[in-house]
C-alpha cells in the first residue's frame, strides 16, 4: 500500500464505499487527490482502480475500533486529511465522534450543528415549516389509539422512519410502506419494533415519478455549487431511490433548496429532492440528504465537480473554475431500472402512480451510468456480485 505521508494534497477518506462512494472515489481520484477507502464489509467502490493506486481500503465494522485507526492515520500525515462521509451510517458516526475527529480532519460544519436536523424526517419537516418551505403533511404518533383518534390523515399514504438508517433492516430494500386505510395503519404501526426508532405518517403528493425533481449541491466558506436534474424512474417504484435521472435546468428547485440550506446554516455537500403539488401547483420538498446521493455521478458527466469543490474548500486550496451544466445527460442504474420499468410493464396496474413520462426531462444528449467505467471497470462486477448475494438472502429470508 502507498505510503501518504508525504503526498502534497492532503489525502480524501470516502466513508463508505457504495457506488456513491464510487462516484466520490473517481471525481476525486481523476484529478490526482490521494485517497483511502472505508466500508463495514466488502463493497463495489472498494475494487476501484483509485483506491488500489493510492491508499487502499479498510474494512472495520467496529466504530469504537475504526476511531482509533482514523486518528492513528491522522497523526502520521503533515496535513488534516479530507473526511467524506457518503451514507447514513458514517454521517452518524462523523456526528458522534466530531470532537474527536475536528482537530486531525477536515470535516464539513454542517456535521458538528445542522446535519442530524437534516436526517431526522420530523426535525426537518418543522425546520421546513420555521422558513416557509413547503413540504407534504406530516404526522407523528406515539400509539395507534393517537392514530385512531386523528382524522386529518388522508388515504393512502406512506409510514416513514424518522431515521432509515434505524429502520433498514425491518425495511428490507423498501423505503416506505404504503398504507391504504386506517385499520391496516394501526395494525402496521403495532408491529413496528423498537430498535428501528420512532417513524411519522406522511401525506402522498398525487403525480407520476417523473414530476420529481433534484438538487445536488455543495455550501461552503468559500465555495458553492449547484446542479439540477429531473427523476425519471426509481426503485423500488413510488418510493425509492433514483434508478432513471436526466439533467435538467430547474430553477425553482435550485432556488428554493438553495435558499433553505443558507437558512439554516448547513455547509457541506447536500442532496434534495422536490415534486409540485397538482393540487395546488407548490414545489414541495421531500427531503434533503447530508451528503452525496447515488444519482450524483450524473452532476459530474454533466460538466459539475461538487465534491472537487468541496474538497478543495476544506483543504485550502484553490477550486476548479465553475462550469454551466450540460442538460439532457441520461443516468441510468441499469439493473434496478430494468426491475421498476417491468413492475410498470406488467404489475403496475392500481399502484398509487401512474406509469413516469420518460420524456419529460426532454432529449437524451449524453448517457452515464453509476458504476459502469471503461477505464474502471473492476466496480462492475463486485456491484453485480453484491447485489446477486443481497437477493439470495432476501429470497433466504422469505423462505424462512
Amino acid at each position: 500500500m502507498p505510503d501518504l505521508t508525504n503526498t502534497a494534497r492532503p489525502p480524501a477518506i470516502v466513508l463508505g464505499l457504495s457506488p456513491t462512494g464510487l462516484y466520490v472515489a473517481r471525481e476525486l481520484g481523476s484529478c490526482g487527490v490521494p485517497l483511502l477507502g472505508v466500508d463495514r464489509a466488502f463493497a463495489s467502490a472498494g475494487a476501484s482502480r483509485y483506491f488500489r493506486r493510492s491508499g487502499g481500503v479498510w474494512y472495520e465494522p467496529d466504530p469504537a475500533a475504526l476511531l482509533q485507526r482514523l486518528l492513528a492515520y491522522a497523526r502520521k500525515l503533515r496535513c488534516k486529511p479530507v473526511l467524506v462521509p457518503t451514507s447514513d451510517y458514517y454521517i452518524e458516526f462523523t456526528v458522534e465522534n466530531s470532537a474527536a475527529l475536528s482537530p486531525l480532519f477536515a470535516i464539513a460544519d454542517g456535521y458538528a450543528d445542522a446535519a442530524p436536523a437534516l436526517m431526522d424526517k420530523l426535525q426537518f419537516h418543522e425546520l421546513c415549516a420555521r422558513h416557509g418551505v413547503a413540504t407534504p403533511g406530516v404526522w407523528q404518533f406515539d400509539s395507534a389509539h393517537e392514530i385512531a383518534q386523528c382524522d386529518q390523515i388522508p388515504f393512502p399514504c406512506i409510514l416513514k422512519p424518522a431515521l432509515i438508517h434505524l429502520a433498514r433492516p425491518y425495511l428490507r430494500g423498501r423505503k416506505v410502506f404504503v398504507v391504504g386505510d386506517r385499520q391496516e395503519l394501526e395494525a402496521l404501526w403495532q408491529q413496528l419494533p423498537q430498535a428501528s426508532g420512532s417513524w411519522l405518517v406522511q401525506e402522498i403528493i398525487p403525480g407520476e415519478e417523473s414530476c420529481i425533481t433534484l438538487l445536488a449541491g455543495y455550501s461552503g466558506a468559500a465555495a458553492a455549487e449547484t446542479f439540477t436534474a429531473r427523476k425519471l424512474r426509481q426503485y423500488p417504484p413510488g418510493f425509492g431511490s433514483a434508478s432513471r435521472v436526466i439533467s435538467e435546468t430547474c430553477d425553482d428547485t435550485r432556488d428554493i433548496g438553495r435558499a433553505l440550506v443558507e437558512a439554516m446554516g448547513y455547509r457541506g455537500i447536500y442532496g434534495a429532492e422536490f415534486k409540485r403539488d397538482p393540487r395546488d401547483g407548490k414545489l414541495k420538498i421531500i427531503e434533503i440528504n447530508p451528503r452525496p446521493t447515488l444519482w450524483f455521478f450524473l452532476s459530474h458527466a454533466a460538466g459539475k465537480r461538487l465534491v472537487q469543490r468541496a474538497y478543495c474548500d476544506l483543504a485550502g486550496l484553490p477550486s476548479p473554475m465553475q462550469r454551466r451544466q450540460r442538460d439532457g445527460i441520461l443516468w441510468q442504474y441499469a439493473l434496478k431500472d430494468f426491475a421498476s420499468a417491468l413492475f410498470y410493464r406488467f404489475g403496475g396496474r392500481g399502484f398509487s402512480f401512474g406509469a413516469p413520462d420518460l420524456s419529460a426531462g426532454g432529449a437524451v444528449n449524453g448517457r452515464c451510468w453509476p458504476v459502469f467505467s471503461a477505464t474502471d471497470p473492476a466496480p462492475f462486477f463486485a456491484e453485480l456480485w453484491v447485489y446477486l448475494g443481497r437477493i439470495g438472502r432476501r429470497l433466504l429470508w422469505v423462505k424462512s
